[in-house]
């Protein structure tokens, strides 16, 4: 609804809340207590001044408040793209430990090879995992990570030297 028609409703409003109740205490519920016209429909047009000053103040707020923005569709999700062996891509949080490499960690499901081409880059809201026991994670981490490479001192988890 266009803010003039919400201020045309509000004007309509305004002026029924006024003419109304004025018109029905004036006419129909005060004649039979009070004789005297004059006095009578002097309560009836407070009455009805009274009424429309409140809606006034909701007229107001009605023709002033910002137009309902239709709904859109929600943002789009995010991908996840495997492309090499041994990696491992999650779109979302972990919360599991993950493991590319030859240690006995549990390891996560990964997603076969795509084969030799290499993988168009990655689009926008993309997790992708591109490199040899590579892990991408596009939310956060709270499980240990392991691509199984080992130290200069042997340990795993380390650079090679």
């Amino acid at each position: 609804m266009g803010q003039n028609i919400r201020w045309a409703v509000a004007g309509l409003a305004t002026a029924a809340a006024f003419a109304v109740p004025a018109w029905l205490c004036g006419a129909v519920v005060l004649p039979p207590l009070l004789k005297d016209p004059a006095i009578r429909w002097s309560l009836a047009a407070g009455l009805g001044a009274v009424l429309s000053s409140l809606t006034v103040l909701w007229g107001h707020g009605f023709a002033t408040r910002p137009a309902v923005t239709p709904v859109t569709e929600p943002p789009p999700s995010r991908s996840v793209q495997v492309t090499t062996e041994r990696s491992v891509a999650i779109g979302g949080d972990n919360l599991a430990p993950v493991s590319t490499g030859d240690t006995t960690t549990p390891t996560a499901s990964v997603q076969p090879a795509a084969g030799p081409n290499p993988a168009p880059p990655p689009a926008p809201g993309t997790v992708s995992a591109s490199g040899n026991r590579s892990i991408a994670i596009g939310g956060t981490n709270s499980g240990q990570l392991s691509t199984g490479d080992q130290s200069a001192d042997g340990q795993p988890g380390g650079a090679h030297p």
